[in-house]
């Protein structure tokens, strides 16, 4: 084994007196530090993983649109389902239904369609037409004989204070009914359904039917005041008779054109040719009409004075 040699003084001397030297570091050691300084110096890196505040928002609103649109269909479809009637519940009590299933897009189309036609089911009305007139009573006959006084209320709208049924006259005595025989009394004096637009619904005299063309007899002898033609009456005839030492007139009116020989001032006994029974004038169909005059003016009730003056001698 090789020994190490002894250190001598001179030795000691020389390694004490030698300048110490340094070995320079290398260069990448530098280099190496100044890197390591500028990336401890930059900024800290974002981290993946944490979404931002605001991304967060964002699609939690696109996730609550689907959703809405989706219950809004839902209670859409369900408020337009249609419930089961007592008919379609079988014998368990389920509903069962026989209707074929709807599509969004048929169910919406019908939906249209309903708003369209109740849309266009509003116009104008027309009011509706007015109920066809009741019928008139038909007039019951009465049966008056020479001068019996019955006045019996007859038939006729209104309820007419005398008028209608059936007269027969005895065709004798000094006051007498126009005709002899039987005779239909049409309309009473009073108050009346008016039979026409220009028709009065105050009846001021007595309508007897007879038939047209019948012969009219004057009810008692008199001297003619009025003969001629008037707008309402047509051909029509007055006559003033004293009666009772009063004046008391009669008007046949209503009656054929140029049927009445007469003219004013002529006398003119009971029972004469007044003229024959027409419709000229305001008329409905051919019938006298006939009035009495107290004083010459204030209209009466006909059949009241005829029933108790006909076959009365003076």
């Amino acid at each position: 084994m090789p020994r190490t040699p002894a250190t001598t003084p001179a030795t000691r001397t020389a390694t004490a007196t030698a300048p110490a030297t340094r070995t320079p570091a290398p260069a990448t050691s530098a280099t190496s530090t100044t890197s390591t300084a500028r990336v401890a110096a930059g900024p800290a890196p974002r981290l993946l993983g944490a979404p931002r505040p605001d991304a967060v928002l964002r699609r939690v609103r696109e996730a609550a649109v689907p959703a809405f649109a989706l219950l809004l269909a839902t209670l859409f479809f369900s408020s337009n389902v249609t419930p089961a009637s007592a008919s379609d519940l079988g014998g368990s009590g389920i509903p069962v239904s026989t209707a074929a299933p709807m599509t969004g897009q048929t169910l919406a189309a019908s939906l249209v369609v309903l708003a369209v036609a109740d849309r266009d089911s509003y116009g104008v009305t027309d009011p509706p037409p007015p109920p066809p007139p009741e019928p008139e009573p038909a007039a019951v006959e009465q049966t008056v004989t020479g001068s019996s006084s019955s006045s019996a209320v007859v038939g006729g709208v209104g309820a007419v204070a005398s008028g209608g049924g059936t007269i027969v006259n005895s065709g004798t005595g000094d006051i007498r009914w126009p005709f002899p025989g039987s005779v239909v009394l049409s309309s009473g004096f009073g108050p009346r359904s008016a039979p026409c637009a220009a028709c009065s619904s105050m009846h001021m005299g007595l309508d007897m039917t007879p038939g047209g063309g019948t012969p009219i007899g004057a009810v008692a002898a008199g001297t003619v005041r009025i003969a001629g033609v008037h707008a309402q009456f047509g051909t029509y005839v007055v006559i003033d008779h004293m009666i009772d030492g009063g004046l008391v007139s009669t008007m046949y009116a209503h009656m054929r054109s140029g049927s009445s020989p007469l003219t004013v001032g002529q006398q003119v006994g009971v029972g004469e040719l007044v003229g024959a029974v027409g419709r000229t004038g305001v008329a409905t169909g051919e019938h006298l009409h006939f009035e009495v005059l107290m004083g010459g003016s204030t209209q009466i009730d006909p059949k009241a004075w005829l029933d108790a003056n006909a076959g009365r001698t003076l």
